[in-house]
């Protein structure tokens, strides 16, 4: 029954995944269909990066599977651990993914922001370089309308293209988000479902050391 149970177990976990990318700023956060629905480090894993270097042959998805059956079995296994200490190791594993994802979304806000904000910093600099260079110069009122209309027309192109990659940006922040979340509801669910069989075991077993 032991066996069978962590035969059970260990398929619990599957994903697929997104990485952070990103068109024009960097960084964004673009999905995948050939990689895991989140990245490695938030994927719900024990520490076995002392074995990365035996693994390198093996596809990214399939480690993360691996490592994700590992540690449920390893919480699991001969039914050693009472129901509410295997809970909370999920528990405060999923707390400390989602820590870790949340201060990785807040460091890319605030590269990208930092990012926009030099650059705008740099047009508007040129800009006026630009202007203080023709005002330098003897030009009619034709052309003086033609150059200030020029660059109106730059100013407005330049943020209106702005303002695309920001909705581009929070785009993608918003479908890396969902997909965290996506992953994390399944990996919910199936750990919830497996806990009623686990509960169970355990009992009949903490059962059947009582009447020893």
């Amino acid at each position: 029954m032991k066996i069978q149970f962590v035969v059970s177990a260990v398929a619990l976990l599957t994903l697929a995944s997104c990485q952070i990318e990103t068109k024009r700023e960097e960084p964004t956060i673009k999905a995948s269909a050939n990689k895991p629905l989140v990245d490695p480090k938030y994927s719900l894993t024990q520490d076995r990066s002392e074995f990365d270097r035996l693994r390198e042959s093996v596809p990214e998805e399939k480690k993360q599977a691996n490592d994700e059956k590992a540690l449920f079995a390893e919480w699991t296994v001969e039914l050693k651990k009472s129901p509410a200490d295997v809970r909370e190791k999920f528990d405060n594993l999923v707390r400390k993914k989602r820590d870790l994802f949340n201060k990785d979304m807040t460091k890319t806000r605030e590269q990208f922001t930092k990012s926009l904000e030099k650059k705008r910093a740099d047009f508007l600099k040129d800009l006026e370089s630009k202007r203080k260079d023709f005002a330098n110069q003897k030009k009619s009122r034709d052309e003086k309308n033609d150059f200030f209309n020029e660059l109106d027309g730059q100013r407005r192109d330049y943020f209106s293209e702005e303002k695309e990659k920001r909705e581009e940006f929070e785009a993608n922040v918003r479908d890396q988000r969902k997909n965290f979340e996506d992953y994390m509801a399944e990996k919910r669910a199936g750990f919830n479902s497996e806990m009623k069989s686990y509960t169970e075991k355990y009992n009949l077993k903490q059962a059947e050391l009582k009447k020893q």
